[in-house]
């Protein structure tokens, strides 16, 4: 099984050559070899990729750094530079590219292997803490502390939510919830939802807002009072002819 596909972009044959057969002979698989941006492209789209090594120095309009910030803007890959400077100059125009690794020519072939694969490693690791930071987002239900235990709740479909002494009263499309936690928990709950304070007693889910009458809003045929304190920042998110 190989190990990663990696795209190599080089323009020098013999160099391209004795890359592809080093990575092979390694249990990598080469996608291809891409002289110019165009055919990097090209085997980019139409592959699998995982890595990809990047000379700098093309002899063509677009460069190696160039095509690493396409590959940052369009494709999220991990790429390592495989070139032959190493002046100031170049080494600035890189660090913006943030690249996973830089190997200077000559190469030598276990440094290069080393590289590769601490860019993959660190490309995985990367990507898991991604999916990790995900999995903490907002969910679309909770579970909240009733009198008869622990009760699964879809956000979505709660109306309003109301300050009753120290619970909180949850209204559902045919049910009001006992909930044991103040609305402030609440709304610590349901935050970066469409949930909005309307008063120090309500927060109101916006999808069910029917009307806005005065000094009142209207969900499932009941009014509901908004203070003036609150009223600016429930018409900021209406959006008004």
């Amino acid at each position: 099984m190989s190990k990663a596909n990696i795209i190599i972009v080089e323009d020098e044959f013999i160099i391209s050559d004795d890359l592809s057969a080093t990575l092979e002979e390694c249990g990598y698989t080469v996608i291809g070899v891409a002289e110019n941006v165009d055919e990097f492209l090209e085997l980019i789209a139409t592959n699998a990729v995982d890595l990809i090594l990047l000379d700098i120095n093309l002899n063509q309009p677009v460069d190696g750094v160039q095509i690493a910030h396409i590959i940052n803007t369009e494709y999220k890959k991990p790429f390592i530079f495989v070139t032959a400077f190493t002046d100031s100059a170049t080494i600035e125009r890189v660090k913006h590219t943030n690249p996973y690794g830089y190997v200077s020519k000559p190469y030598n072939d276990v440094d290069l292997m080393i590289t590769i694969d601490l860019a993959l490693n660190k490309f995985k690791t990367k990507q898991v803490k991604s999916i990790a930071n995900t999995d903490n987002t907002p969910k679309n239900t909770i579970f909240i502390k009733t009198k008869k235990g622990l009760e699964k709740i879809v956000i979505a479909d709660i109306r309003w939510i109301e300050a009753y002494d120290y619970y909180s009263f949850i209204r559902m499309e045919k049910e009001k919830i006992l909930a044991t936690v103040t609305l402030k928990e609440l709304e610590q709950k349901v935050q970066n939802t469409s949930f909005v304070k309307i008063h120090r007693k309500y927060s109101i889910n916006f999808n069910h807002l029917e009307k806005v009458i005065g000094n009142q809003v209207e969900i499932a045929g009941e009014l509901i009072p908004v203070s003036r304190s609150h009223k600016e920042e429930l018409l900021n998110k209406l959006n008004l002819l």
